[in-house]
């Protein structure tokens, strides 16, 4: 079994709705590519902070 994180930081702040957007594409663009090499996830953990908040996502493989 293989297993990969993904951490993904977004921000918090009222007037980075640009940014908050962008960071939430790329990360839904990483667990996309992982989906496609036939990763599954498995867990995703948030760590809350004052400005941001820390997605960290767990991605399990079976190996042939």
């Amino acid at each position: 079994m293989s297993i990969q994180t993904i951490e993904t930081r977004v921000t918090k702040v009222d007037n980075e709705g640009q940014a908050r957007s962008r960071q939430l594409a790329n990360r839904s663009e990483n667990l996309s590519s992982h989906a496609h090499v036939r990763y599954v996830l498995s867990h995703t953990a948030t760590i809350d902070g004052a400005e941001y908040v820390t997605f960290v996502d767990t991605l399990t493989r079976v190996n042939d």
